[in-house]
C-alpha cells in the first residue's frame, strides 16, 4: 500500500462516491478518528477502520476482501460518529460485501439462511405446514397460561389491526418467547394475528450488501402484510430487522408501506401510555443495565421506548457507560453471531462489552434484540459474570397486571 494509486476502475470504486456523505470513501482524511472508536480496535484479530476507507478508496478491492476485515466488522456504526468527513461506515462495508469477489468469503450459514429464507420464507427453512403446527400446539398450550378456554393465538386472519413478525428464534427455540407476547396481545385486546407466510424479522440480504435480495425479503414481508390488510406491523425483538423494516423500508422497495411499522417495544409504551397494559413492577425489585442494540438505538433513534417501558417494570434503569450513540456492541453484529463458528472471535469482539456489563456491579441487564440477548446471554457466561440477560418485552410480559 505504500506506492498505491487510487484505481478508480475498480467495481468497489464505482460502486462508492455516488452521495455527498455516507459513502463518499474517497474523501478520507486518514485522521485515524474511526480508528479511536472502534472497540473491537485493540482486541485481538479486529478490523482495522481506517485501513479499510483507505481500500476501498484506493479501489484495493481483492486487498480488502482477502483483509477477512469486512466479516470482522460489526457494521455497528460507532465509528461513523466521528468521522469529520460524514463517511458511513456500514454503507462502504455493505458495499464491498456486495462484490462478486466477495462472495467465496460469506459465512456458510449466512448463505444457507439466505437460501432457505427465499425458497421457505424462515431462515430456519420452517415449512408453512411446520409454522401451523407449532403455533396451533403452543396456542393449546397459552390457553392453560392465560387461565382462559377462549383465549387463542391467531394466525392467518384477515383485516385484524396488528401482524405480529416473530423471529425465528420464537418458532424455534424460544417458544416461550412467543407466547409472551401472546400474553401481551392478549391484554391490548386488539385484533392481532401471525401469518404463514410472515414468520421471519430478519432480513440476512442486508448482511451481504446483496440489494436485490434485501428487497426480496422485505417484500416477503410487506406484501403478506399488506394481503391481510392489517393496521400496524410489529416487530419482534430484532436490531438489524427493525433497522431494515422500519428505518430503510421505503428506500429498500421504494414505497411506503400500507401499514405502521412498529417494534414489540414501541407498541407496549402505547397501550401503557393509553392505561390499557398495566404492570407490577414488584415483580422485578431489582435495578435493571440496558444494552442499547446499534442497529435500534445508533443506526435508527430508537432510544427511548425500551427505557420507558423497563421504567414501567422494574425498580429503576441504571444506563451502561457509554450509552445511547456512544453505546458499545454486543459484538455479535454485522452477521457475526449468525456464523456458528465466529464464537470464539466473539468472546473476543465482546470484550469491551463484557467490560461495561461488570462495572455496573449489577446482576440483570436488558436489551429489545435478540441476537444481543444471545451474545450477551454468551458473554455473561463466558466471562463468568453471573448477569442474567432478558429481553425488555419479556420482562414486560412477565409483569403484566392481566
Amino acid at each position: 500500500m505504500d506506492n498505491a494509486t487510487i484505481n478508480k476502475n475498480s467495481a468497489l470504486y464505482k460502486l462508492l462516491n455516488q452521495y455527498p456523505l455516507g459513502d463518499n470513501a474517497s474523501e478520507c482524511l486518514t485522521c485515524g478518528a474511526c480508528n479511536s472508536r472502534c472497540t473491537w480496535f485493540d482486541g485481538e484479530g479486529g478490523p482495522l477502520p481506517r485501513q479499510i476507507i483507505r481500500m476501498a478508496a484506493l479501489g484495493l478491492d481483492e486487498l480488502l476482501v482477502n483483509s477477512n476485515m469486512l466479516w470482522d466488522c460489526l457494521v455497528c456504526n460507532r465509528c461513523t460518529e466521528v468521522c469529520p468527513m460524514g463517511i458511513t461506515m456500514d454503507k462502504v462495508v455493505r458495499k464491498a460485501r456486495s462484490l462478486a469477489i466477495s462472495d467465496g468469503k460469506i459465512p456458510e450459514d449466512i448463505k444457507t439462511g439466505i437460501k432457505n429464507r427465499l425458497e421457505t420464507g424462515d431462515v430456519n427453512g420452517l415449512t408453512t405446514e411446520e409454522f401451523v403446527e407449532t403455533v396451533e400446539w403452543v396456542s393449546e398450550e397459552f390457553v392453560d397460561d392465560v387461565d382462559d378456554p377462549k383465549a387463542e393465538i391467531p394466525h392467518d386472519v384477515k383485516g385484524t389491526k396488528l401482524l405480529y413478525l416473530p423471529n425465528p428464534r420464537e418458532l424455534g427455540i424460544n417458544l416461550l418467547h412467543l407466547t409472551a407476547m401472546a400474553k401481551l396481545f392478549y391484554a391490548i385486546k386488539e385484533t392481532w394475528t401471525l401469518s404463514a407466510h410472515h414468520t421471519d424479522v430478519t432480513n440476512w440480504g442486508y448482511f451481504v450488501g446483496k440489494d436485490e435480495i434485501t428487497k426480496k425479503m422485505a417484500l416477503m414481508v410487506v406484501e403478506p402484510a399488506e394481503a391481510l390488510g392489517v393496521e400496524t406491523l410489529v416487530l419482534s425483538e430484532c436490531g438489524h430487522g427493525y433497522h431494515v423494516l422500519k428505518y430503510l423500508l421505503e428506500d429498500i422497495i421504494g414505497r411506503k408501506p400500507k401499514f405502521e411499522v412498529l417494534s414489540m417495544p414501541e407498541l407496549i409504551v402505547r397501550y401503557a401510555q393509553k392505561g390499557v397494559l398495566k404492570f407490577d413492577p414488584g415483580v422485578h425489585p431489582y435495578k435493571i443495565a440496558y444494552h442499547d442494540p446499534c442497529n435500534i438505538a445508533r443506526k435508527s433513534g430508537g432510544y427511548d421506548a425500551p427505557r420507558e417501558l423497563l421504567a414501567m417494570v422494574c425498580d429503576r434503569v441504571v444506563e451502561l457507560i457509554p450509552n445511547r450513540e456512544d453505546g458499545v456492541c454486543c459484538g455479535g453484529g454485522g452477521g457475526l453471531l449468525q456464523d456458528s463458528h465466529s464464537t470464539p472471535k466473539r468472546m473476543i469482539s465482546g470484550k469491551p462489552k463484557a467490560d461495561q456489563m461488570k462495572a455496573t456491579g449489577l446482576p440483570n441487564l436488558a436489551t429489545a434484540c435478540l441476537s444481543c440477548h444471545k451474545q450477551l446471554g454468551e458473554l455473561s457466561k463466558h466471562y463468568k459474570l453471573g448477569i442474567k440477560v432478558d429481553t425488555v418485552a419479556s420482562l414486560a410480559s412477565e409483569a403484566l397486571i392481566l
